[in-house]
C-alpha cells in the first residue's frame, strides 16, 4: 500500500521546509510539490496525487489548510477518498481515518457542510420574502420598451431585424417570436430589372 503526500505553498517565493520535514518524518513514499493557491479547485499536482492513488493507499498533508481553503472543497475530497477506499491523514491536526476518531471527524465534517449549505438557503429565502414584502419585483426585468421599440421600426422602416436587434439589445429570435404571437410580418420593398430594361417595384414578407 502506497503512502503518498502532498504539499502546497501559494507561491515561488515560499519554502516547504516545514511540510516536506514533516511528511518524511511520517514516511511517505512519494510527494507532490504544488505552487498555487489552495483556493483553486484544480491544481496539477493534487490531480496527479489522486490520480494515482489506489484502494487502501494512504494520502498525507501536513495541514488541512494545505489541501483545502473551505469545508466544501475538504469535504468533496474527504468523500472521494471514502468512497474509494482511501485514508487521510493531516499530521498536524491529528486526523487520521483509518482510526475511529478519524471517521469521526469525517461525520462532524459532513454535517457542518449540510448545516452551511442550509444555512444559506434560509438567508436567501428570507431575503426573497422580504424583498417580495417591500414591492420589489423578482427575477428578469420585462423588456416591454425594448420589445415595442422594436416592433416600430420592424414595421415602419427598411431596417434590417439584425441592425434592429443591435439597437433595441434584444435577441433577432425575440423579435420574430413577438411578431408571430401578432401574426404580422413587415413588408419590404424590392426592385428588381426585367430583360426589357424596366425597373419592377415589388413586395415580399420578410420573416
Amino acid at each position: 500500500m502506497a503512502v503518498i503526500g502532498y504539499m502546497r505553498v501559494s507561491t515561488h517565493y515560499q519554502k516547504f521546509d516545514s511540510q516536506q520535514q514533516a511528511l518524511e518524518d511520517y514516511g511517505v513514499d512519494k510527494i507532490f510539490k504544488e505552487y498555487e493557491s489552495g483556493r483553486k479547485s484544480f491544481r496539477n499536482e493534487l490531480n496527479k496525487a489522486l490520480n494515482i492513488l489506489q484502494p487502501g493507499d494512504t494520502f498525507v498533508i501536513f495541514k488541512l489548510d494545505r489541501l483545502a481553503r473551505g469545508t466544501k472543497q475538504l469535504l468533496v475530497l474527504l468523500e472521494r477518498f471514502n468512497e474509494q477506499n482511501i485514508n487521510f491523514v493531516s499530521i498536524e491536526n491529528n486526523i487520521d481515518t483509518s482510526t475511529p476518531m478519524g471517521r469521526f471527524f469525517f461525520t462532524i465534517m459532513g454535517a457542518f457542510a449540510e448545516m452551511e449549505a442550509e444555512l444559506i438557503r434560509e438567508r436567501v429565502l428570507a431575503g426573497l420574502s422580504a424583498a417580495k414584502k417591500n414591492g420589489v419585483v423578482l427575477g428578469r426585468p420585462p423588456l416591454v420598451n425594448q420589445v415595442n421599440e422594436a416592433l416600430e421600426l420592424y414595421h415602419n422602416t427598411d431596417i434590417s431585424t439584425e441592425e434592429i436587434s443591435k439597437r433595441c439589445g434584444i435577441s433577432i429570435s425575440t423579435i420574430y417570436h413577438h411578431l408571430r404571437k401578432e401574426g404580422v410580418y413587415r413588408t419590404k420593398k424590392t426592385t428588381d430589372v426585367s430583360k426589357s430594361g424596366k425597373v419592377l417595384v415589388g413586395s415580399v414578407k420578410e420573416k
